[in-house]
């Protein structure tokens, strides 16, 4: 009989908290504690098997024979106590089984680095294609390394174009150039996808417009992109980028407005095609995002040179970006903005914005890096009358010894010092974060942000101290 061994690895799965938890008045909330936990799946998986094999025999079967009459079962002391528990499981089968299979193909996750990834959901569509169509919301296309060619699958395709619900599609790492599971994106069924992220994708700018098809996008996270068309041409390095909106670039773009409603969008500018993608959303001729609908932008870069900044502040200045509330610059996990000298740059103009955030790294001997004095610059810049009220601060030291915490009294701090504290700005609320990679007691946190402080004097004065009408939080993780 298959049930014995099925509700064996169910007893070695949840025997360590059936104890505890047998009191819990409803199965439900017991199965409940173990959502989020590693395996939460391994128990939804045989649930669903346990309906399966008994939802046919009579409603007290699982009391009389699952484990009564098991031989097979290794008997403990604590099994007594167990045995209900487990019991009131094997019948809650009956209703949690459907349930479960919703929780187990929520998300559909293929690491087509692995061969059998793509043939273990054929199968499994195979056995039941309701179960894909009706079930994932979320859709994620990965691999471990560098873009990966996706095998050649036609089923693939047709289990992407039924699926009936999705909400979020997600490929990284990935080469999909010439794959036609692709086109199943632009059916009327994925027109309620809501969230894109394509990262270190290898594509064609006819698969890149596919994606952006969903009239319903919301958040859009961009970066790494390799799009055919926008890289095979050297003027994509142009200091002045590419203006779509000219009669002469020949470049493919929307043949009409798209006007997502975007409410989120992040472009990391890794590669030639994604500053392309930047000049696109900047100046195509019909828009690409809604005015007035973003509500976070995230940008940063690994390159800036002082001659592009009027590239970046023309995306800045486009009406799909300038009247977002919240401006990201930066990146936690790029360490630099730009890998020059930045205190000849042009500023940077956000006064346009509600809440501006700003990531900074420090180097091994704390000196910060080269877009520390363009941040300063820039802040030097905003109007007096800009409605930014919000700035927040994050500073990342790699290599911070927070027992021999370092004297950072330079030109650089000064500079950042002033400019925080300069009276064209009229900010409401500064926030600090400072990131030291390290795991930290709350006295050496304590230590760590008052030497932080030490070395902005003036900013402690004017947004830490009682009295000044301004908040301000400091935190070290």
């Amino acid at each position: 009989m298959r049930l014995t061994p099925i509700c064996a690895r169910l007893s070695d799965t949840l025997f360590p908290w059936v104890l505890q938890e047998r009191k819990t008045s409803s199965i439900s909330q017991f199965l409940g504690t173990f959502e989020g936990r590693e395996e939460w799946k391994n128990v939804l998986h045989l649930l669903v098997e346990l309906h399966r094999l008994t939802s046919h025999y009579p409603a007290n079967f699982a009391e009389r024979n699952v484990f009564r009459s098991s031989d097979e079962m290794a008997h403990r002391p604590e099994q007594d106590d167990a045995d209900p528990t487990l019991i009131a499981i094997t019948q809650a089968s009956r209703v949690m089984g459907p349930r479960a299979n919703e929780h187990l193909f929520d998300s559909v996750d293929i690491n087509i680095g692995w061969t059998d990834a793509v043939a273990m959901l054929n199968q499994n569509y195979t056995a039941n294609p309701t179960l894909l169509a009706k079930y994932p919301k979320k859709l994620n296309l990965w691999s471990d390394g560098n873009p990966t060619e996706l095998p050649n699958e036609p089923l693939l395709g047709t289990i992407i174009s039924h699926m009936q619900n999705l909400r979020t599609v997600s490929v990284v790492e990935c080469n999909i150039q010439g794959c036609p599971f692709i086109d199943a994106f632009a059916a009327p069924t994925k027109h309620q996808i809501t969230s894109l992220e394509l990262r270190c994708v290898d594509l064609t700018y006819h698969e890149f417009a596919t994606f952006l098809s969903s009239p319903c996008l919301t958040h859009l996270n961009l970066g790494g992109l390799a799009i055919a068309e926008y890289g095979s041409n050297r003027t994509m390095d142009a200091e002045a980028g590419i203006d779509f909106s000219s009669p002469n670039c020949s470049l493919p773009q929307p043949q009409s407005a798209l006007k997502r409603p975007l409410q989120d969008l992040r472009l990391d500018l890794i590669t030639t095609a994604d500053a392309v993608v930047m000049d696109l959303i900047a100046t195509s001729h019909y828009p690409i995002i809604a005015e007035d609908s973003l509500i976070n932008v995230s940008f940063s870069s690994e390159w800036c040179i002082d001659e592009q900044v009027n590239r970046f502040q023309r995306f800045i200045d486009c009406k799909a970006v300038k009247f977002a509330q919240t401006l990201c610059l930066g990146d936690p996990d790029i360490q630099c903005f730009t890998e020059e000298d930045s205190s000849e740059y042009t500023p940077l103009k956000f006064d346009t914005f509600k809440s501006v955030e700003l990531f900074v790294s420090l180097s091994r001997n704390q000196t910060p890096k080269f877009e520390f004095k363009w941040w300063a610059k820039s802040l030097r810049a905003v109007r007096p009358s800009s409605p930014l009220k919000e700035l927040r601060l994050q500073i990342t030291f790699h290599h911070l010894d927070v027992n021999d915490l370092p004297d950072v009294e330079t030109t650089e701090w000064e500079d950042f010092d002033d400019a925080l504290c300069g009276r064209n700005l009229a900010l409401e609320h500064l926030s600090i974060d400072i990131m030291t990679m390290k795991c930290l007691s709350e006295q050496i946190e304590a230590s760590v942000g008052n030497w932080f402080l030490a070395c902005l004097p003036r900013v402690r004065e004017e947004y830490f101290d009682k009295g000044t009408g301004k908040t301000a939080t400091l935190i070290v993780f």
